[in-house]
């Protein structure tokens, strides 16, 4: 790889952010069941044991589904990178490349908060999209790939030209 394709990874700040989401619905789940319970103890009419024991296997269920899932994003984003190329960008994850080509790239939405980019879309000509967010520096990419893609096909608002 030479310093003329410009290379993309994961940012720290966006794993933190990642792994503090997956805590707080922990809090709001344990809170809903711990509502839920509460409610048993004090309105067992209305909020019957049934209804105890299925919200808590959901939350159980829920919370150990979103965790495992998390994990994995964690390891996957470890070894990932994304490499803009002049004909196409380069998905690098454990060893395994994938490639879009930018001929492929139908339009580019560029979503903004508070006037950084915060989020990427792209859409294929086959009417697929990618995701891409949590880069460590967004801004970056989303100039690298604005000035590879026709400026009719790039959906920018608020942003500097490119």
């Amino acid at each position: 790889m030479t310093d003329a394709h410009p290379r993309f990874t994961i940012s720290q700040d966006s794993l933190r952010e990642r792994s503090r989401n997956i805590a707080y619905g922990l809090l709001l789940s344990l809170g809903l069941a711990l509502m839920v319970y509460w409610g048993n103890l004090h309105f067992p009419q209305s909020f019957n044991y049934a209804l105890l024991v299925s919200v808590v296997l959901f939350v159980v269920f829920a919370n150990l589904i979103n965790y495992v899932r998390h994990r994995r994003y964690l390891r996957l984003a470890r070894d990932h990178w994304l490499e803009v190329r002049p004909d196409r960008v380069g998905f690098h994850s454990a060893g395994n490349v994938t490639e879009l080509d930018l001929a492929d790239v139908a339009a580019l939405n560029v979503y903004r908060r508070r006037g950084r980019p915060y989020l990427i879309q792209i859409k294929r000509k086959d009417n697929r999209g990618i995701r891409l967010e949590g880069y460590g520096d967004m801004e970056g990419l989303c100039g690298a790939l604005k000035r590879l893609i026709p400026s009719a096909h790039v959906n920018d608002r608020g942003g500097p030209p490119g």
